[in-house]
């Protein structure tokens, strides 16, 4: 095996055996971006890994990808991909080492994009409104309870089972890192929990977001977790209209509610490390990437009182 396609495939294949879907559809993307790459240059050859893993191929490769004016998260997610089987090509004896083979293009984390909502913004979102459409509304009540259960994730929002909520606490595992979280609910998350439970008695479910009677799916197979793609999709189109029936300033996704959270966290004085564990991430650096903007915030408004300061001093 020998050529990048079947190698990849190979790799999203066991992901896909392992349940781990969303992983395996982002191979899949990188695949597909680098196989445009490739039929671009070299129309008439097999996608050769001696070929791929060159200094040369990686820099011309991100050309290609900026030429395209994807944007820079993007970009660095299908290096980032290519990298990760590079390493795998290399355990399996099927790639060569090639030192800093990928030093010089661009498989960072852009931070300076804002994802969070002002205070006052998050507290009119927080305020259901008993004057929106029922669907509106419902969308409401997700979203504020993405904020209100610690910046929990949609994916582990919607897929919340029944047993899950026991005595106020919610006890659930995470979707994407699999670490054990426990969250206790507040009132005003108790009662939005109760408007929009799920009572039906052959639903698992906490809520009636995934639950489809004619199309029930095991979690973790392949067919819900296209479902959820499907609902989380819906979600994002609504939330974009819920934003413009509150009027409200900033941009509306599923990531707002968890990345609002963990700013005011931060603003409030909060440890990172507090934030972090609240937030159930791997480790420390993925909440710094949160946070990194604001820290720039913080250093810069340093940096003026510090001029006022010698200023002040100097006229005394």
């Amino acid at each position: 095996m020998k050529d990048l396609t079947s190698f990849t495939l190979s790799v999203v294949q066991e992901l896909e055996d392992r349940e781990r879907f969303g992983t395996a559809h982002v191979y899949r993307s990188a695949l597909r971006a680098f196989q445009r790459y490739w039929k671009t240059k070299h129309p008439q050859e097999e996608i050769r890994m001696k070929k791929v893993f060159v200094a040369a191929t990686i820099q011309e490769f991100e050309r290609h990808l900026q030429e395209r004016m994807l944007k820079l998260n993007t970009l660095s997610t299908y290096l980032r991909m290519l990298r990760a089987l590079y390493n795998l090509a290399l355990a399996a004896g099927m790639a060569n080492y090639v030192p800093g083979l990928f030093a010089r293009v661009y498989t960072g984390t852009r931070t300076d994009v804002k994802r969070a909502l002002p205070p006052a913004d998050m507290g009119h979102a927080l305020t259901i409104s008993s004057s929106l459409q029922q669907e509106l509304r419902e969308t409401q009540i997700w979203f504020a309870l993405l904020f209100l259960l610690r910046g929990m994730p949609f994916a582990d929002l919607a897929r919340l089972r029944k047993c899950d909520f026991r005595n106020g606490v919610i006890s659930y595992r995470r979707q994407k890192t699999g670490r054990q979280v426990s969250v206790q609910v507040t009132a005003e998350a108790a009662e939005l929990l109760r408007q929009c439970a799920d009572h039906r008695t052959n639903s698992p479910y906490l809520l009636n977001i995934l639950w489809d009677e004619n199309r029930y799916s095991p979690l973790g197979s392949r067919n819900e977790y296209q479902h959820y793609q499907r609902v989380l999709r819906n979600f994002n189109r609504k939330l974009k209209l819920l934003a413009s029936a509150l009027g409200l300033s900033g941009k509306l996704s599923s990531y707002t509610a968890r990345h609002t959270w963990a700013t005011t966290a931060f603003h409030t004085k909060v440890a990172v490390g507090i934030i972090s564990n609240a937030l159930g991430h791997s480790s420390v650096k993925v909440t710094e990437t949160y946070l990194k903007p604001f820290e720039n915030e913080v250093l810069n408004k340093t940096n003026k009182k510090i001029i006022a300061y010698i200023k002040r001093c100097t006229t005394c």
